[in-house]
């Protein structure tokens, strides 16, 4: 026989969410109350130590931008005794001594890096300088040097100086630079030179397309670039042209616009083509435009008839491709 089954009689307004919550906090014992008051005291020491060390080091600071002898004497740094020199060109450690022009008992703590860095820079043979503190008494120079790329003639006084042009424009005075190397540099022309203070010079504008082509020509055709005496920046600006006098050939054209390594090769083809002949005879190469290379003669039509004939022709219906140059 089933027993029956329970039956649930639910109260109206009645349910557990209707129990009230409430809960009265404990009261916090006397160790809660210490832990407490420790953990602000941490706090408060925390952020004292804060201040302090940012206060330190802003006095620090100070001290050395505003009294860097107070603050050497107190280190008690020693007098310099070496200048290492670190460069990638030419200059040498009698050089950046002079320059820098340090007092024998000047402190290495006690020096003004930042001002001897710039006495170095005012040279234009140096891109950059870094001056760092090697202790206890040696002062290292880390100079990179411009390289020159071509050379020119300024008025100084009563006669002429010549100075050094770099691939950036910047006109300076070379130092300790290998003569014979000197010496194989083309000759500048048709630039200006202003002055930007004493001794210096503003920069030549268009000198990074001058110093691409003779790069290219000095890796590509060294024999074309060695015979290279003046190259003129005169017509660069109002006609993207590059007029370079050679040995044996007074103009060469070249157009900043078309890709050098081209315009060398077909200037390499020309020259070899008249060597047939038994004197310079070569004007005017003109290799600013594309697909064609106008060419001056210095002979006259009847006198080139009696010469033997080089490989190449002036004719325009008989121009060597441009695919053949």
């Amino acid at each position: 026989m089933n027993s029956p089954e329970p039956t649930t009689v639910s109260v109206p307004g009645r349910s557990w969410r209707n129990i009230r919550q409430e809960v009265k906090p404990l009261a916090m014992s006397r160790q809660g109350r210490s832990r407490r008051r420790l953990e602000w005291l941490k706090i408060a020491t925390l952020c004292t130590l804060t201040v302090a060390g940012a206060w330190g080091i802003y006095s620090v600071v100070h001290s050395w931008e505003t009294d860097r002898a107070a603050l050497a004497a107190a280190v008690d740094s020693e007098p310099v005794r070496e200048i290492a020199l670190i460069t990638d060109g030419v200059l040498t450690k009698k050089w950046a001594a002079d320059s820098l022009g340090l007092s024998k008992t000047a402190s290495l703590m006690a020096l003004d890096l930042a001002a001897l860095r710039d006495k170095l820079l005012n040279n234009g043979q140096v891109k950059m300088a870094v001056l760092t503190r090697n202790f206890p008494a040696t002062l290292v120079v880390t100079l990179h040097e411009r390289t020159p790329v071509a050379r020119l003639q300024a008025s100084e006084g009563d006669g002429l100086k010549q100075l050094l042009v770099a691939p950036d424009g910047v006109v300076y005075d070379g130092f300790n630079y290998d003569k014979a190397m000197v010496a194989s540099l083309p000759w500048l022309d048709g630039v200006r030179l202003v002055k930007a203070g004493e001794g210096r010079f503003e920069p030549i504008a268009g000198m990074a397309d001058v110093a691409a082509l003779l790069a290219k020509a000095q890796l590509e055709a060294p024999l074309l670039y060695r015979d290279w005496q003046i190259v003129s920046l005169a017509r660069l600006e109002s006609r993207d042209e590059i007029v370079v006098k050679a040995q044996d050939i007074p103009e060469i054209i070249f157009s900043r616009k078309r890709d050098y390594r081209k315009q060398i090769a077909q200037l390499d083809y020309v020259v070899d083509s008249v060597r047939v002949l038994p004197e310079p005879s070569l004007l005017s190469v003109n290799l600013a435009l594309e697909g064609q290379v106008p060419v001056k003669m210095r002979n006259t039509p009847d006198e080139l008839a009696k010469l033997p004939q080089p490989t190449f022709s002036i004719q325009p219906s008989q121009r060597t491709s441009k695919r053949d140059l």
